[in-house]
């Protein structure tokens, strides 16, 4: 389902993935994962991008997952890399850079700051490169804050 659900993030964010659908729907269905569209989905072929971007969108309102809109696709990828920031997953810095670029693309103005307090930390994170156990702390609390205040 987490293929499914990045595609359909990628959607939202207007990337290509017409091509792509029939195969993750083909892989989806022999995880367990089934709709009456995500097997028909998965019986196209690659040239047909359109339909299968019309199928994947009703296969996943079937699965109970819609494809999100655009502002809530950019919040879920600031979730994902705040998220992966306290799991100590990947570049602190790149996440926060991440964080950063996401808010100021949401359309919504009160994330705006949030993305300002993530490249505040990412500018520092050169200067305080010494100190780098302390710049990962300040990075996870503002990504715990974040998590807590804007819930899924």
């Amino acid at each position: 389902m987490e293929q499914l659900r990045n595609l359909g993030i990628r959607l939202a964010l207007h990337g290509s993935v017409g091509d792509d659908l029939p195969m993750a729907a083909a892989h989806a269905l022999t995880r367990g994962v089934d709709s009456p569209s995500l097997r028909e989905l998965a019986g196209l072929s690659k040239g047909q991008p359109r339909e299968a971007v019309d199928l994947f969108r009703q296969a996943m309102d079937e699965l109970g997952c819609p494809v999100p809109g655009e502002s809530a696709a950019r919040l879920y990828l600031m979730r994902q890399a705040a998220a992966e920031i306290l799991a100590g997953k990947g570049d602190p810095e790149d996440l926060a850079h991440e964080i950063y670029w996401q808010a100021y693309y949401t359309g919504r103005p009160e994330l705006r700051s949030v993305g300002d307090h993530f490249l505040e930390l990412y500018a520092r994170w050169g200067v305080r490169n010494k100190e780098a156990d302390e710049a990962v702390e300040a990075m996870k609390t503002a990504a715990r804050s974040f998590l807590r205040d804007y819930p899924a």
